[in-house]
């Protein structure tokens, strides 16, 4: 198959253009026909800056696209990071470790050689030996190895043919934010900070461009993991509705889930306290206002799977987390519950693990009995590994082969796609089953979309679950130092 942009190049430079009009899907208007897009190469990631896209301190934005010679199809991944909504962690980028931020106003927040050189082996000890047989150079780690939906290896990524889309994150709001924050010291000592909460506005001028390189698209699949899969299914129906080239489309939302506000007892939900508190600073309401059909979400942030479902009911559409998530299930309630400011009960301790333990199993039954009753939207959640705290199916399960990085590398050599995804394996009644297998199933049309959910205690910390027969507060408390 000839890549639309470059079918399209061929058929718009031909001498013989108006004859050839109709096979390219033109009626010779140049005025209506945009200049199709050519890439300056193939096969290497390029950088574009939207005007008007900018970070948190108001740098410029950036996003990178790996054009494919062979393939039309396009894979759009959100990045992963963190969040922050007061003084506190915005101006000193805590949890968000936003360290431009600290920086003069216009300090770049994304390199320009951001996928290239996206971690460095300090930043992923133990595992300092790692080198080329990863794709690491001189100690420089590809986004492709971070995040396994983006490489262009096919043995673990189905979609490694595809054109990749790689969304830096940069502006603390999981991609929702409309607004300019100024947050101020409670303590009167720091300076002001003027924060810029531009995620959702980001991502309108992302999609513009996106809508310009690919103007013929077969298959699109958008993803992205922690603020990333919070982003990719909130701003799913904009690039839904602005790529206006794409035939078939596909969401697997990772690791950022849009709970309900309520639970099925009727009480609210626990996450419900982090979308009040993060709703104006944000400016959240922009987006909710300018979404189509999103009534609902204004007073249900969790009814915005059903809105994106019913928005796309042609489209394929999944949400994947670990159970035992310990990452974005200690952001959403670290600072919204009193308990977790007692030392005693921090999230550091054992009693405090099994309390986010308890407040997320509560959370994640509300989301699953909500997406149930969706028949084109499932979920993949297994019950638990040790890479990353459990958090993000879509980054490279480095911590769960062996002790050592060699023991990685070996197993990544004999068999990278399995190497990859170690530790999202789920029973199911056909058989084992990780999540390459879960993406595969999601781009099967010709399958039904089913749901998986392992729910099977297992891992050192299943002795802080309280629905686990290991459960031990004293073992927990050990595992927790």
């Amino acid at each position: 198959m000839i890549p639309q942009h470059r079918r399209v190049l061929a058929c718009m430079s031909s001498s013989i253009f108006l004859a050839l009009a109709a096979a390219c899907g033109s009626d010779g208007n140049s005025q209506q026909d945009p200049e199709p897009f050519v890439p300056e190469a193939y096969g290497e990631w390029l950088k574009f800056a939207p005007e008007g896209a900018v970070c948190a301190n108001g740098s410029q934005y950036k996003f990178f696209v790996n054009f494919s010679e062979t393939s039309s199809n396009v894979v759009v991944f959100l990045e992963g990071g963190g969040a922050c909504w007061d003084y506190e962690d915005c101006a000193s980028g805590g949890p968000f470790n936003t360290d431009c931020i600290q920086e003069p106003a216009g300090t770049e927040c994304i390199r320009d050689d951001y996928p290239a050189v996206y971690l460095h082996l300090d930043a992923l000890e133990p595992f300092t030996a790692i080198t080329e047989p990863l794709g690491v150079i001189d100690g420089d780690v590809p986004v492709e190895l971070a995040y396994p939906m983006l490489s262009g290896n096919t043995d673990i990524n189905p979609m490694g043919d595809w054109n990749r889309v790689f969304i830096p994150y940069c502006t603390g709001d999981t991609y929702l934010g409309s607004n300019v924050a100024t947050y101020s010291d409670p303590d009167d000592v720091g300076p002001d900070v003027e924060f810029h909460h531009m995620g959702h506005q980001n991502m309108l001028l992302v999609i513009e461009e996106l809508n310009r390189m690919f103007r013929s698209v077969p298959k699109m699949m958008v993803s992205g993991c922690s603020a990333g899969g919070v982003g990719s299914l909130n701003n799913y129906p904009f690039i839904r509705r602005g790529m206006e080239g794409v035939d078939k489309a596909y969401l697997i939302a990772d690791s950022g889930p849009a709970i309900p506000s309520k639970l099925s007892s009727g009480e609210p939900s626990n996450s419900s306290r982090l979308h009040d508190t993060v709703r104006e600073p944000w400016g959240i309401d922009v987006m909710l206002d300018s979404l189509p059909g999103g009534e609902p979400i204004q007073s249900d942030r969790g009814e915005v799977n059903r809105v994106v479902a019913e928005s796309f009911p042609e489209d394929r559409l999944a949400i994947s987390m670990f159970e035992r998530d310990y990452n974005f299930t200690v952001a959403s309630y670290e600072k919204t519950f009193p308990i977790f400011s007692d030392p005693e009960t921090s999230v550091d301790t054992g009693a405090g693990r099994t309390e986010i333990y308890r407040l997320a199993s509560e959370d994640l039954e509300a989301l699953r009995e909500l997406i149930d009753d969706i028949d084109n939207l499932a979920y993949y959640m297994p019950y638990y590994r040790n890479t990353n705290t459990s958090h993000c199916l879509t980054v490279t399960g480095l911590e769960d082969i062996g002790s050592s990085e060699l023991d990685f590398i070996n197993a990544f050599q004999e068999d990278p796609g399995a190497a990859t995804w170690v530790g999202t394996e789920i029973e199911t009644d056909s058989g084992t089953m990780n999540f390459r297998d879960f993406i595969d199933q999601v781009l099967d049309d010709s399958a039904p979309l089913q749901s998986q959910y392992e729910g099977t205690c297992e891992g050192r910390f299943q002795v802080c679950a309280l629905d686990c027969e290991a459960y031990d507060a004293a073992l927990c408390e050990q595992e927790a130092q």
